[in-house]
């Protein structure tokens, strides 16, 4: 048989149905073509192997013994046509863009270190990130998926990568100064800060919301780094900041957790949305990278 081109391997297709559908008729209609075009590949195909590969009368159509050895010659080639081709369109799958929209400050601090890594083993994979606090639509603004912090949806849409927990730090020159609060109650001696978003998170075992600790906000921003950077840089008051935002500063010691055992908001999550259930390959596997990355922190921080 002469070297394989696109035309052989259709004819070795072409064989392979007619031995499984038993008729030219039949695998005609399979494949799509007319039966004297079926004649013609299967005559095109015995004259390049020198073979005949069916004995044919008016009523029947059988397999010579050459085509019997030939016919597990043909599907073990067609097998492995097959299985490169879908190598090749799993290899196509991590090519491409992937798009997403992350909220500040969560992605900021989270996500450059494993989307440095991520790249170096895709370079092949551009990645797009539009920073936005807002709710976007993700089918209408053509995002593969969005970071968000929320309650997380019973759905295969929505991945949990992160705990949220809300605690309760401050500068230690300023607990130097003013004291450390040993109980809830001592926190209204203090300025506290937040952004808005946590001034409606409950205090366990109370009855009293977050905003509800100091009448005394000297500080407000609707910009959580800013606070966090404050409060680093000497600034007065006790800073309640979601765990993975103060994490490195408490690590350096830049920070000290006022209130070890008070932990609020621990429902809510750092999770990724998609818009659909049927996602890229390349997507999945950001996804499932991500997963495996980002540290899923206990709550009981220290």
């Amino acid at each position: 048989m002469e070297r394989m081109n696109l035309d052989s391997i259709a004819d070795l297709e072409i064989f392979e149905a007619v031995c499984k559908e038993g008729s030219f008729a039949k695998a005609a209609k399979r494949t799509r073509n007319s039966v004297p075009s079926i004649s013609k590949r299967i005559s095109r195909l015995e004259k390049s192997l020198k073979i005949i590969l069916f004995n044919r009368t008016t009523r029947s159509m059988q397999l010579t013994e050459a085509g019997q050895n030939f016919l597990i010659r043909c599907e073990r080639i067609l097998s492995e046509i097959r299985e490169a081709e879908k190598e090749a369109g799993k290899e196509k799958e991590m090519k491409g863009k992937i798009r997403m929209t992350a909220a500040l400050p969560f992605a900021n601090r989270i996500l450059p270190e494993c989307i440095s890594e991520f790249s170096n083993l895709y370079p092949e994979i551009s990645i797009e990130i539009v920073f936005s606090n807002e709710k976007s639509n993700l089918i209408y603004e053509q995002f593969d998926l969005a970071f968000r912090i929320m309650k997380p949806l019973s759905s295969p849409r929505c991945l949990r990568i992160l705990p949220n927990p809300v605690i309760a730090v401050a500068n230690p020159g300023y607990l130097d100064r003013v004291g450390t609060p040993t109980n809830i109650e001592e926190l209204s001696k203090h300025k506290i800060m937040y952004v808005d978003e946590h001034s409606q998170i409950r205090i366990p075992k109370t009855k009293k919301r977050l905003m509800d600790l100091s009448s005394e906000r000297q500080m407000k921003s609707n910009h959580a780094t800013f606070l966090c950077e404050y409060a680093v840089n000497g600034g007065s008051g006790i800073l309640f900041r979601s765990f993975w935002d103060v994490e490195s500063n408490l690590r350096s010691g830049k920070l000290k957790r006022v209130l070890p055992n008070l932990i609020l908001d621990s429902e809510t999550m750092g999770c990724i949305l998609f818009p659909a259930e049927n996602i890229s390959k390349r997507v999945q596997r950001f996804s499932g990278f991500l997963e495996e990355k980002i540290p899923f922190y206990p709550l009981e921080m220290k």
